[in-house]
Formats: structure tokens, sequence, C-alpha cells
């Protein structure tokens, strides 16, 4: 019998510390804020590439296949129906924006986690919603994403630089950039 021989190791990249992703966000989040004002045609450009930096560690982290690909799509589609059904449900645009604003953030945030837990089991989902014949056509769509969509979605998602970044942490926001009195950003005075 031949010796098997062992898959070489995947190197776990370290996780970026919690401290760290949340100044992180916040720095992504006060940028794209400021794109909005300051130069909003260029706002969805920069909004798409947040989106798909989320998008590809959702992706990694389930694994990067067809189940990945079900729990992004899931996922998204979870989101933005509730989304719209937060938003059709309003009174109105202004009242939206005066009165149920924080009522929003905070019910979107819980229904969002609520997303995710559905996003997890999206094979049951949609065998519950088709029923059990819909295993058929699932296995047949698992056969042509793994052969046809797998990897030019997998070169697309991690085409750009910053993907290569250590720790999956994206490049261009990570960088230290010295404020307007020289002081890096990043260091706690």
């Amino acid at each position: 019998m031949a010796p098997r021989h062992k898959k070489p190791d995947k190197k776990r990249k370290p996780k970026e510390p919690f401290v760290a992703r949340i100044k992180r966000r916040g720095r992504e989040t006060y940028a794209l804020g400021n794109t909005l004002v300051h130069n909003p045609r260029a706002f969805p450009a920069q909004a798409g590439g947040l989106l798909k930096r989320s998008f590809r560690t959702m992706w990694d982290a389930r694994g990067g296949g067809f189940y990945a690909c079900g729990f992004v799509l899931t996922f998204i589609w979870l989101e933005v129906s509730t989304l719209v059904d937060e938003i059709s449900a309003s009174d109105g645009v202004i009242s939206f924006f005066t009165e149920q604003f924080f009522e929003f953030l905070f019910r979107f945030s819980v229904q969002s986690i609520g997303n995710t837990v559905q996003a997890f089991i999206w094979p049951l989902l949609i065998i519950e919603r088709l029923g059990p014949v819909s295993i058929i056509p699932m296995l047949v769509v698992y056969f042509l994403f793994s052969r046809l969509l797998k990897d030019p979605l997998s070169n697309w998602l991690f085409a750009d630089s910053d993907a290569a970044a250590p720790g999956g942490v994206p490049t261009n926001v990570m960088a230290s950039t010295p404020n307007a009195h020289g002081a890096d950003d990043d260091k706690l005075t």
C-alpha cells in the first residue's frame, strides 16, 4: 500500500484584536461618511469596496465554497428584505429619519442576528420552502457551481491587493495616517 501524503496545513491568519477591529471599522465608517459629504461621486465605489471586503470575510469564514456562496446570498437577501420592510412600514421618509431612526437601528441590529442564524441554515430553508425534492436541484447547482463559478468568483473577490494583507486586514484602511498635528491616529495619547 502506498504511503498517504498529508496535505500541507494552511497557515491560519492571526485574528485581529477586538479593539483594533472596532477602530478599523470606525475609521472605515468615518471615511465612508466623509466621502459621502465631500465627494459623493466616489461614494458608490468606496461603499462597494467596503461591501466586497465584508462579503470576502463572510465567504472566507464559511470555507469559500457552495455553502459560503449560499450563506452570503441568503444573508444579503434577508438583510435587504428586512431593510425594505422597515422603511416601507414607516409613515414616511421624514418621519422615518426624525422619529423612528434609532428604533429602526435597534430593530435592524437585532434582526441582523436572526438573519445570520437563518443564513447559516440556508439549505434547510430551501428544503422547507420547496420540499425534499429540492435536494436534487441543489446537488445539480452544487456541481455546476464547483465546476464553473467557484474559481471566477474567488478570483473576483480576492483580486484587489488588500485581500492579501496579513490577518485579512485591508492594508489601505489599517495604514497609519498622520493627522493635522503630525501624530499618528493609531496611537493613544
